[in-house]
């Protein structure tokens, strides 16, 4: 076990806080509560983010998921919630599928633990050396707008067909003249 600092306790306090708001998402009935756990998640991964130096990520983290992201799933759920009905019906469907759910958090947390048992104690003797400015927004920004300029673009424009899709998918169909007036 590491020395006490308080890097370290961060660490567990903030990492614990992800686990347990990326339960929240996936346990909870409500679609706003499972967003605002979301959010929750994503500020936490904000600060392990700051905790390993890497200060751009963890900008982007907020700036990008817990800002633009989730507004957009806030407004989705907005849009196609309809209070009058249950979200999730009771039914042998819904506890069967949190057994499946659990399940499925177990098997990738085996996983996980194959994993970093296979990668070894040695795991830091294997790091090569990074660059002296990796990871700076000068350097991701130069290779973003370099090697993946297509990628870029490619996604702002299937970004822009979705919003475009949306709007017209949520406007409401006008009514032919003559429908819907009283006589």
């Amino acid at each position: 076990m590491p020395g006490f600092s308080f890097e370290y306790l961060f660490f567990i306090v903030f990492a614990v806080t992800a686990l347990a708001s990326g339960l929240g998402v996936v346990f909870v009935r409500d679609p706003i509560k499972a967003a605002l756990s979301l959010i929750g998640c994503f500020f936490s991964l904000a600060v392990l983010y700051l905790l390993q130096a890497a200060e751009l990520l963890a900008v982007l983290e907020v700036l990008v998921y817990a800002g633009a992201i989730m507004v957009l799933f806030v407004f989705v759920i907005m849009l196609v919630e309809h209070h009058d009905e249950p979200i999730v019906k009771h039914s042998m469907f819904s506890r069967v599928a949190a057994g499946v759910k659990v399940g499925a958090i177990f098997l990738v947390t085996i996983n996980l633990l194959a994993t970093v048992a296979r990668a070894g104690a040695d795991f830091q003797a294997n790091v090569t050396q990074l660059p002296e400015d990796f990871g700076s927004p000068a350097a991701v920004g130069r290779v973003f707008f370099s090697d993946y300029l297509f990628h870029f673009e490619l996604a702002s424009v299937l970004l822009l067909i979705a919003i475009v899709g949306a709007v017209i998918i949520s406007r409401e169909d006008p009514k032919p003249d003559g429908e819907g007036e009283a006589n």
